[in-house]
């Protein structure tokens, strides 16, 4: 890969253009097809540079969207942030098991706005959320933008940027509400219980 004056400018336009993307809560539209966008509007960029370019702002964005969820999360009512500890307790305890979860959501395209937000009004440990969001994306991004180059003529015709959009916000919306009305406590007794017998059962 060759770097030039005129692409390092534009890499570091893809940086601040992700975070500015990954900070916003919603009606944003997808990082990959920004990403996309930026592959077919200016084709001598390299597709890993663009992922590598996308994931540190991804990063960015998305650990700022962290922390002022967790700001805000002192005005959320106490019960809902018991049951979002509980929403913490079902992702994992540990650090490894977070990365991996969290890795292999960021394999798939969906858009992660609420699942930060929602990491940050539980308190998790961010840092093995970021190293694995880094990790899926990198890999995703770098698929959809090689995907969407080489199919461009489908691409414009099949999913416009406004439909997109819409798709990406109602399936983040779906998922805050599912992480923040479900009683996260009940699925993790119950869950709990289920691997205790499962144990019993092999034992």
């Amino acid at each position: 890969m060759i770097v030039t004056i005129t692409s390092l400018l534009t890499y570091l336009s893809v940086a601040v253009t992700t975070i500015v993307v990954n900070v916003v809560p919603a009606l944003a539209p997808p990082t990959w097809l920004v990403l996309a966008l930026y592959k077919i509007n200016h084709p001598y960029l390299d597709i890993l540079g663009l992922a590598i370019f996308g994931v540190i702002g991804s990063v960015v964005g998305r650990y700022l969207m962290y922390k002022y969820s967790q700001f805000f999360g002192k005005y959320v009512p106490k019960k809902e942030v018991d049951n979002l500890r509980y929403f913490r307790k079902f992702v994992g305890e540990t650090d490894p098991r977070v990365f991996i979860e969290t890795f292999l959501f960021s394999l798939s395209p969906l858009p992660s706005n609420f699942l930060f937000i929602s990491f940050g009004l539980s308190s998790i440990n961010i840092t093995p959320v970021l190293f694995g969001f880094a990790l899926g994306r990198l890999l995703s991004y770098t698929f959809l933008i090689d995907a969407s180059f080489r199919s461009f003529a489908y691409l414009s015709a099949s999913f416009g940027g406004t439909e997109v959009r819409i798709a990406a916000d109602v399936l983040g919306l779906l998922f805050a509400i599912a992480i923040i009305f479900i009683r996260w406590k009940k699925v993790y007794i119950s869950a709990h219980g289920w691997k205790l017998r499962l144990k019993k059962l092999f034992a």
